[in-house]
């Protein structure tokens, strides 16, 4: 149940058997269904999640319009992580896209587990630089790159995200319009 949890973690680090033990007593498996909620705009983010199988976006409210900040798929962390690390209310929304199967814990359950897994503290330490890193990369790419190029260094990195979201998500998270998306979706597919 948590073997594909491990064979993420382990990108980071190895774990003993004996810690991956404490980590399970904390994990809890879910199946959620699609269009299912996993943060509220507003609300105090308090889990995290693991996506084993399915597709999640979070996103933000603007004027009573939702613009997707990030897709989720398989093996990826995903929280409101600004609200859980400061237990601020959330400007972030989370839901499925497609009905998941997630690894659960609650984010202080795994605060109190690093006093027991010292090592636990560099997990999370690479784990929150690459998704810095990766948060740097994404504004870098919305300041210098054309909505055309954003799409096709999508298109590049997740293939196979395009056919799994719907497009007025797409559109809102490459920051254009639904029409300029199929516009820059036909210039590259007919000149092909």
């Amino acid at each position: 149940m948590f073997q594909q949890f491990f064979q993420f973690t382990d990108r980071y680090l190895r774990f003993s058997e004996k810690e991956k033990s404490a980590l399970e007593d904390i994990l809890i498996f879910r199946e959620v269904p699609k269009k299912y909620p996993l943060l509220k705009i507003g609300e105090i983010a308090r889990e995290v999640y693991f996506i084993n199988k399915g597709c999640a976006r979070m996103f933000y409210d603007k004027d009573g319009e939702e613009i997707t900040g990030f897709f989720f798929l398989e093996n990826m962390m995903l929280s409101g992580f600004e609200s859980v690390l400061t237990r601020q209310p959330s400007q972030q929304g989370i839901e499925t896209l497609e009905p998941c199967e997630l690894v659960v814990f609650s984010f202080s359950a795994f605060e109190e587990l690093h006093e027991k897994i010292p090592r636990l503290n560099i997990f999370t330490r690479k784990l929150l630089a690459e998704r810095f890193v990766f948060a740097q990369k994404v504004v870098a790419s919305l300041i210098l790159d054309s909505p055309e190029e954003r799409y096709l260094n999508l298109f590049q990195r997740q293939p196979k995200l395009l056919n799994r979201v719907p497009q007025h998500m797409l559109a809102t998270y490459l920051g254009i319009t639904p029409v300029s998306l199929s516009r820059i979706r036909k210039r590259i597919f007919d000149g092909k």
